[in-house]
């Protein structure tokens, strides 16, 4: 099949990034679906097997609507719209610093649905056609071809329109220094929860200034604990925020 310039200088630009900016991020997510629709892809390249692992530093405090835990907690997912995942659980841990100011470094595990991937960008690099045309749109220096040949599959990259869900949250990453920073950001205030959270760092065999990623069970019981907490505090003012947001 034949791959456009647009398309391929859509998925380097998209690859390239876009800083964090929202509004950047909405425009190059537009422009590449775009592109894929006018190229008409096979199935093959929107198609995905593999369980997919998607990284996002989670807010939790926010005065408008309680931050990502208030819907996150009540609605059970989080809106992410169209988002780069990867199928390697591994990358997805190391991606990025492990931990970030005022927030909670959360890994989401997701079986993509059949009209949920917009592209599998392993699966474009493994076809020889694609890797032709994208050897000639490097040979002309086209728009983006520096991205699109900078990050290749290394990423195992899959860009998913899916939701982050509270029940496929199956990781929390970060350092065990401060400890009661972390128990902040979790909403774990008794000495009874913060005993149980440090723990299970003991037994995980964490120590303090050490990256860490909480295992999946270790994960699930901060988090329904913090949430437990969370919506006993807040529950029906963040409940009335989002009813009103629609």
């Amino acid at each position: 099949m034949a791959f456009s310039d647009r398309f391929l200088s859509a998925v380097g630009r998209w690859q390239k990034g876009w800083r964090e900016e929202a509004n950047l991020r909405l425009e190059i997510a537009g422009e590449l679906e775009s592109a894929i629709a006018e190229t008409g892809l096979s199935e093959d390249f929107q198609t995905v097997s593999e369980t997919c692992y998607r990284k996002r530093f989670l807010i939790p405090n926010n005065p408008q609507n309680g931050g990502d835990l208030g819907p996150l907690f009540l609605n059970g997912f989080l809106s992410e719209g169209v988002a780069s995942w990867t199928s390697e659980k591994k990358f997805a841990q190391e991606f990025k610093d492990p931990t970030r100011e005022g927030t909670i470094a959360a890994i989401f595990s997701h079986v993509p649905g059949p009209n949920e991937v917009l592209l599998n960008i392993r699966a474009l690099w493994e076809d020889p056609s694609f890797r032709t045309a994208a050897n000639h749109f490097l040979d002309r220096k086209g728009e983006n071809s520096d991205a699109l040949f900078h990050f290749k599959f290394r990423q195992s990259e899959v860009i998913l329109r899916a939701d982050l869900k509270y029940d496929e949250l199956i990781h929390i990453c970060g350092r065990s220094s401060p400890f009661d920073s972390l128990c902040e950001l979790l909403g774990l205030q008794s000495d009874g929860e913060r005993d149980r959270l440090w723990k299970e760092f003991v037994e995980a065999d964490i120590f303090p200034k050490e990256a860490f990623t909480l295992t999946t069970e270790g994960t699930r019981a901060a988090m329904d604990r913090a949430k437990a907490s969370f919506l006993e505090k807040h529950g029906s003012t963040i409940e009335s925020v989002l009813a009103q947001r629609g």
